[in-house]
Parts: C-alpha cells; structure tokens; sequence
C-alpha cells in the first residue's frame, strides 16, 4: 500500500466526522443541505469527504484495538483478554468469555457507529460527484469521478463486510442514510454480500493495480480483489456449514470464485511474501530481531507498506496532538505492562499487556501438524516455527527499554504469556510525551489486508475444490517463508494438504489479527473449540451457545434509536 496523506487543513472537518456520536449522526440531516450546496463546488471538496471516508479507519481504538483484537482475537481460543491483571478492562473480559448481556456493548457500538460514519462519508462523495459535474463541470473531471467511485465503492464493502463479520445481517447502506432507514428491517447476511460484491466487481474495473508515492493508502485493484475473495469464502463457509440456519439464508458455495479471485491477486506481480526468498532486515523497532526474518520484520514500523501489505491503516506520529485521530493503539494495549530493571527490581514498561497466549496456542505451535514431530530440545519453552518469537512472549524474553535489553515479567497475566507481533517499548514512540499525543500516538500500520492470508484463502479453496497441486503450492509458500525466517529447518513443506492442514496453518501465521474467532464461525468450528474452554488460567470455562454467539447483538442503543426496525436474531431477544 501507498501513503495516502491527510492535510491539517482538513482536520476541522474530520474533528465533526470523528466526534459526532450514533444520535448526532442520525440527526444531522436537517443542517446539511444548505452546507452540501455551498460546499460541494469542486474536486477539492469531494477530496476532504473521499479524506473523511478513509479516516473513519483511523478512529482511535476502533478497527485498531476493537476490531483487530477485542472482537476478531480475545473471543478465540488462541488469547486471554489479559491486561493489567484478571478484573481489567471488564467489557473485554466479558468478550473473552461470552458473557456480555445487550447492554454491555461498548466495543460493538464502536465498530457499528464509525463504520457507518464511513459509509456516510463515502455515500456523500457517491451522491455529490454528478452534482458537481453538473453544476460546475470545469471544476471536476470524468477520470476523477471515474477514480473516486472506485475507492467510495472499495470502502463501502469494507464498511459493510466488517459489519456483517460482528453482527451478521445489518442495514444496508446504498446512500447517504437517513433516520427513517433504520426503520426498516436489517439485511439479510446474503443481500448485504450481494451488495458487496457488486461494489468490489465495480471497484477493479476502476483502480489501479499501483499507485503513485503521493496516493500510498488508496485503495487498489488488489485490495478489492482481495477483499472479494474473503467474501466469497466467508459467503461458502456459511453455506456449507450452516444448512437450515436462517441468518445464512440464500448463501451460496462459491469456492471456485474465490480461488480465482485469491489467485488473481497473488500473481499480480503487486505484491510479494517478506522474506520467502530469504534476504536480510533490519528494524529500529526490533532490535533483537534475527536479520533474516522476514516475519518480525513484517510487524515493525519499517514494514509499514512492505511489498506484502494489501491494504493498510495509514497511521503517524507527527507530535501534533491528533493520535486519536491519526495513531495506533495496538502498541500500548499489547506491548508489556512490567520488566525487570539492572538493579533486579520490577518496573512500569508502560504498555497495557492484553492479548495474552493460551496453552491451547503453544500446544498448536508445538505440535507443528499431525504428521510432523517438534524436535526442539525442549519443548515446554518454545517451538522450531521462527514465528512463534514474533507473536508470543514468555517470561525472560526481552523488551527494549531505555536503550537496552530487559526481561519481560509478565508475573501479572493469565497464562505468563503476552502477544508480542504489535509491541514496542515506552521510549520508542512515546518518550517525549510532552510533545505527542502520548499512548495513542504510535505509527505502525494497522494491516488490514495482506498477501499472507489470501495466500492461505487460495490454498484453502484449492483444498475445497479438491485440487491437491495449487494447495499444496500455497500452503508450502507460507511455510517456506516461515521457514526462511530461522534456523530450525521447521515447518517443513507438506506432501498433502488436508482441511485441518489449512485450520492449523492460518492459526500459525495469523495469531492476534483479527481472523481466528471469525474463522471459526465461518468453518462452524467454533462450538467446538470454544465451549468448554477454559479462559484466564482456568478460573473461567466458556458456554459457547450454537445459534448466539457466532455474532455480537446489535447495540441496545441502536435498536432503540431504530423505534423497532432493528430487530436482534432471536438468541440475543
């Protein structure tokens, strides 16, 4: 991805896109006619809204830490929610641990309320663009309105897409919303992918497969092929796995499509796997980091847009003051909370700690597959796959503070490991406080989107459509890579490829972004590797009910606003 720049100019109007709560956004119709006309009288102004549509992405803790890691990682079997110790930050907890009631949805009215503020934004440039052509048609040129809608469609399936991922079926949104339209019934999880697809199809047929230096951020013709693809598997999973069940009505299997589009992507000659072919990287952020691993490198500040990146937050630290509109979270919530200082004496590392490994994830990567054998020397402390040191940190493990190397103490965790692919040290981004936005102000990209998981999607399909060769093709490319990495020799490539090769793999590679609790709901895994399980340590053990939990309620807030159109699935009424 390219870096798509944010003007300060523009920031008094994203100041009001950004605050404005559910009820603000539905009552802000009666004034904004008379500012519409007088504002939309050029490209320029289109720009600021196209700006707005992608920035809702940039909301403070929003697809950064409730997305990524409350909704789409915590829920899973592969972390604890974590954090300071067992009682902090309770709504996540009750995430963790599916026992949130209909008022306890703090998180979920995030996600629903800025993506459909997104949606606004980006049905606002849709609406405008043919207004202006008309109205002042040398202000405003066919290629930019051909361009722009491209990206508004791109954003509005991601909007949608997210939505569907967290609740299911939701209103869709093919205009600039009014109150009334949420009156109306939701969607059908099958008419909102319907909408979104034919977005997506519109959208490649309008961006471009590379971007300028001056448009990195954009979207792009792989970005929505890409996204088309997990759709499509997402839409195939439903279907195959939840016969009879009405939320999934009308879903069809569809995973021929979907490889086509996944392949399409992969040999584009856009995009590339970090470090597949071995190389050497270096990182200010890592600084114990193994020069040849590609992966770690991957999740540092200097892999920000790397040749694997897809589509990709575009967040900054400029020591403006604008983190919580501009920065990234996630390195405060999951980097570590305490270390042990020279004189042996445990000290504030200033991070927040969530996201901590379960023993069900070290037995995933300890046991490499059901064929291979862990030959490591010692087992309980480690595992041969290079990428188990990029997402899990055990007591010992060292953080980089003050210009050295300490020890972690994660005396204070659940299981006395913490999730370590976002991480960095208090004096990396955030020592001069005093002239930066502090704990939100971090500049690492949020990594929406990227080549490693559709390569996996490929091999997936492949194995749904029986096609032995092209799974095993993309399944050994992600091992290879991770192989590459170190010095173990492991993973090793496979000789066959089964269903459950596919499930282990993408749990590998995809630790503590937001894919394993989505996974599993779209595999119909998820009753069977979450109840029972146990959670903090095992103080808790989880009652995954089948028919309610595979999505979050709707927020009570919303339904009340919507006077009875918007109405729960029947487990959460």
């Amino acid at each position: 991805m390219k870096y798509f720049k944010y003007s300060p100019l523009m920031l008094p109007a994203l100041l009001v896109l950004f605050t404005g709560c559910s009820k603000d956004f539905l009552d802000l119709n009666p004034v904004a006619t008379p500012t519409e006309v007088s504002f939309y009288q050029n490209s320029a102004a289109i720009d600021e809204t196209v700006t707005a549509a992608y920035a809702e992405l940039c909301a403070r803790e929003v697809f950064d830490k409730d997305y990524f890691m409350v909704v789409g990682s915590i829920p899973s079997d592969d972390v604890d929610c974590g954090g300071q110790n067992l009682t902090d930050y309770p709504i996540a907890q009750h995430y963790d641990q599916f026992i949130g009631n209909l008022s306890d949805a703090t998180v979920t009215e995030e996600i629903w309320r800025y993506c459909y503020k997104g949606l606004r934004s980006a049905n606002t440039v849709l609406e405008e663009m043919p207004k202006v052509k008309k109205d002042y048609p040398d202000k405003i040129t066919d290629a930019f309105i051909f361009l722009r809608t491209g990206e508004m469609e791109f954003l509005r399936a991601w909007y949608h897409f997210t939505l569907v991922q967290v609740f299911g079926g939701v209103p869709i949104a093919d205009h600039v919303i009014q109150p009334s339209d949420f009156h109306n019934p939701r969607n059908t999880i099958k008419e909102v992918f319907t909408f979104i697809e034919h977005d997506l199809k519109d959208a490649m047929t309008r961006l471009p497969g590379t971007l300028a230096p001056s448009d990195i951020g954009r979207a792009t013709k792989g970005a929505a092929q890409a996204l088309l693809a997990r759709m499509l598997m997402y839409e195939s999973g439903y279907a195959e796995n939840y016969p009879g069940d009405d939320r999934f009505k009308g879903c069809l299997v569809r995973y021929k499509e979907a490889y086509d589009n996944a392949d399409t992507v992969i040999n584009s000659g856009s995009y590339s796997l970090v470090g597949l072919g071995g190389g050497t990287f270096s990182s200010t952020w890592r600084y114990n980091m193994n020069p040849k691993d590609g992966y770690r490198w991957l999740f540092s500040v200097e892999g920000n847009n790397s040749p694997e990146g897809i589509f990709e937050i575009q967040n900054v630290e400029d020591k403006l003051g604008y983190g919580i509109f501009r920065g990234n979270v996630m390195t405060v919530y999951q980097s570590c909370r305490w270390y042990t200082n020279a004189k042996g004496v445990r000290s504030d590392a200033a991070g927040w700690s969530f996201n901590s490994p379960t023993q069900y994830l070290i037995d995933a990567f300890n046991s490499q597959d059901a064929r291979e054998t862990n030959l490591h020397s010692d087992p309980g402390h480690g595992t041969d796959d290079p990428r188990f040191a990029t997402t899990i940190a055990r007591p010992g493990d060292s953080l980089y503070i003050h210009n050295v190397l300490y020890p972690m103490d994660l005396f204070n965790l659940p299981t006395h490991m913490l999730g370590r692919k976002f991480e960095c040290g208090w004096d990396e981004f955030w020592k001069d406080e005093g002239t930066s936005s502090g704990w939100g102000d971090s500049p690492y990209h949020v990594r929406l989107i990227r080549l490693g998981e559709i390569v996996l999607l490929a091999a997936e399909a492949a194995v749904k459509l029986g096609d032995q060769t092209n799974a095993l093709k993309y399944i050994n490319q992600i091992r290879t890579r991770a192989r590459n990495c170190g010095n173990t020799g492991f993973p090793k490539d496979l000789t066959t490829v089964s269903f459950e090769d596919i499930v282990h793999e993408r749990r590998l590679e995809l630790t503590c972004e937001p894919h394993r609790f989505f996974d599993l709901v779209r595999w119909g895994l998820a009753y069977k590797y979450l109840n029972g399980a146990s959670v903090d340590a095992g103080q808790f053990t989880i009652d995954f009910v089948k028919g309610k939990h595979e999505f979050w309620p709707i927020p009570l807030s919303e339904v009340q606003l919507s006077k009875g159109g918007l109405v729960q699935y029947p487990m959460w009424q």
